[in-house]
């Protein structure tokens, strides 16, 4: 009778299947992450020329060292504007000045036509009155009571009120409107001195040069820019990246992620270097559940999925940027 070795061969690989995608039910935890990498993006928010570069990738350097020579040029384009609003506002202010020139004008020509008017009608007024005052001169027989006299006197009062009122606020006017015309009321000419003192400013500053300086201690990333290059505002010109990073990204399995609060101490480990453990302290976890990393699973060929986890460590440790770790219950 020959012994067939097919069905045990089914059984060890079923058997083994159901041991490989049994989820880990290890007491202690121990799962992969990688040291997170602290990156700045080098910009500024306006143009720059690249004059020199002064570092390459991968190169340590120290805070306050000098990376690229660059230059900030102000556009023809920009100075162009300038001028143009500057002519425009002339031309408003010009408009705005005749205005009330004809206005100044205008209120000259009513306050001399109304005391013309007023001492015309006081004369006359006047005249009346010295007429029928005359008139009862010649009478010895009759006396005229002065009351007779009063509608045409109190008259004449009011016309010289009204004439003294017309002067007052006709020059008061006059006066207001010379003062507006005096720069004290003038809406255009402050904002034409400011943009006369800007462009004069930025034709001085059309070719402005500075140095681009490491923030800190670091290495150099990425090299987006070359010499003689205009770069437009908020383009990249370098990456930065501190020494060490004090966060490390985990992915912890899916069928163990209730096992892990925020504020849960954890050892983080490197797996070249016995050596560097560090303690960790949960500070963030996943709101979802997403595939782990390839290079974080247990068995790289089998997708599987997990929680992220979130983990500070002191910034003085010796882990590379990106260097995957473990993590693991303290022992």
């Amino acid at each position: 009778m020959r012994f067939n070795l097919f069905y045990p061969a089914v059984a060890l690989v079923g058997v083994a299947l159901v041991f490989l995608f049994q989820p880990p039910v290890e007491s202690e935890l121990n799962f992969y992450g990688f040291a997170e990498s602290n990156e700045t993006a080098i910009n500024y928010n306006y143009p720059v020329v690249v004059e020199e570069i002064l570092v390459r990738p991968g190169q340590a350097v120290k805070a306050g060292e000098v990376l690229l020579q660059v230059s900030r040029r102000r556009s023809k384009e920009t100075l162009a504007d300038q001028e143009f609003r500057i002519r425009e506002l002339q031309s408003e202010e010009s408009i705005w000045r005749g205005r009330k020139q004809d206005e100044l004008a205008e209120t000259d020509r009513k306050m001399t036509d109304a005391t013309v008017r007023l001492s015309r009608e006081i004369e006359e007024a006047e005249r009346k009155l010295d007429y029928q005052r005359s008139l009862s001169e010649g009478l010895t027989s009759v006396t005229v009571p002065t009351s007779n006299y009063r509608p045409q006197e109190d008259k004449i009062i009011a016309l010289k009120e009204e004439l003294a009122r017309t002067q007052v606020q006709g020059k008061e006017k006059e006066q207001s409107l010379r003062r507006e015309l005096n720069l004290g009321g003038n809406p255009y000419r402050a904002q034409i001195d400011r943009l006369s003192a800007e462009a004069q400013f930025d034709e001085g500053q059309r070719v402005q040069p500075f140095a681009v300086t490491a923030p800190s201690d670091g290495l150099i990333g990425n090299l987006s820019v070359k010499e003689e290059e205009h770069v437009p505002s908020y383009e990249t010109l370098l990456s930065f990246y501190e020494p060490h990073s004090g966060i490390v990204r985990g992915y912890l399995h899916e069928d163990q992620t209730l096992r892990v609060e925020t504020g849960d101490k954890l050892e983080v480990f490197s797996l070249k270097n016995p050596e560097l453990i560090y303690a960790g302290t949960v500070v963030g976890l996943g709101s979802r559940i997403v595939s782990i990393p390839t290079r974080l699973r247990k068995l790289p060929d089998f997708e599987t999925y997990g929680r992220e986890v979130i983990v500070e460590i002191t910034l003085d440790n010796g882990f590379l940027q990106k260097e995957k770790v473990g993590l693991r219950t303290p022992r």
